[in-house]
């Protein structure tokens, strides 16, 4: 293999400069992974507009629906230690999951359906955290309460939903057959093992403007952003709850790399990734593919996992 990647990287480097200059994006961080290299990083622009704080690839982020797949990984982790079965009702580990059903011959929304986001449940849980300024997240409590006023969009496993009230249910799951909070397993199973020291189960508050970049909003007609209030995730964190750095982000695609060549690894058995790198769903069109937590797409002849 060639391993001169200098001329190459280079024009990345250059033409995402040139993509934050012209988007008018605060700041952008990206890494790029071979095998089990973490062969370049960098970061562009500023992570706190009114500071000045530049960005590197060191600042922490929100890491939004990622977080999907350390949900996912951790579902895996208690499948392979017989503690659920991925065709089993999400009703059956959760006794409070009380959605109407709106189609009178579905099937069971089960674990695999909400992993593969075709159990027809709504995208999200009835508030509006993605349009109040406040970021109005549910506890659980809140979640609980609401969840009997909403009712499914389709019959189970009959057409791809992308849900982030599912993935939630999910850590719910994990909560209950784990005996700990959500927050507590993914720190303890997943992060720590992976040495990911820059990811966390929520955002850190307290570096806020310094390590941890400050949210903005859509460009005003002068093009200038306003910084957003700052929101804890809540009920809905398993689905986009966790921040991270891309340094760590490749870490985490390293590690897959090597599991799936070496098979036996601490937090998840290779061959397990493997399953949740294959399709598990696809839609009556053939347009969406999902593994289970991943998406599956061919592009050039190519299989792309994302």
């Amino acid at each position: 293999m060639n391993t001169n990647f200098a001329e190459p990287l280079q024009v990345i480097s250059n033409w995402l400069e040139a993509q934050r200059d012209y988007k008018n994006s605060p700041s952008i961080a990206a890494a790029i992974v071979v095998g089990d290299k973490m062969i370049w990083s960098d970061a562009f622009g500023y992570s706190d507009l009114s500071q000045q704080v530049k960005a590197t690839d060191s600042t922490i982020y929100s890491i939004c629906s990622i977080s999907k797949l350390f949900t996912s990984i951790a579902i895996m982790q208690l499948r392979d230690r017989g503690l659920l079965n991925l065709d089993d009702p999400i009703s059956e580990h959760l006794p409070w999951f009380n959605i109407e059903q709106a189609h009178a011959k579905s099937g069971q929304l089960t674990i695999r359906s909400s992993l593969t986001h075709s159990s027809g449940l709504p995208r999200e849980s009835d508030f509006p955290y993605w349009t109040d300024p406040e970021f109005p997240f549910p506890d659980w409590e809140e979640l609980r309460k609401k969840l009997p006023e909403q009712q499914t969009l389709y019959p189970a496993s009959t057409f791809y939903q992308y849900s982030n009230l599912g993935m939630s249910l999910l850590g719910a799951v994990i909560e209950r057959l784990a005996g700990i909070p959500y927050k507590a397993y993914i720190l303890e199973h997943l992060l720590k093992p992976l040495g990911m020291e820059d990811t966390r189960p929520e955002l850190p508050e307290d570096l806020r403007g310094s390590l941890l970049a400050t949210g903005y909003s859509v460009e005003s007609r002068d093009r200038s952003r306003e910084a957003l209030a700052f929101f804890k995730t809540g009920s809905i964190t398993p689905a986009v709850g966790l921040s991270s750095t891309v340094k760590d982000l490749a870490k985490f695609a390293i590690w897959q790399f090597k599991i799936l060549d070496t098979v036996e690894d601490p937090v998840l058995n290779g061959n397990t990734l493997r399953e949740m790198h294959q399709v598990h769903w696809m839609d009556p069109d053939w347009a969406n593919h999902r593994g289970l937590g991943f998406g599956i797409n061919r592009l050039d002849g190519e299989t792309i996992v994302s």
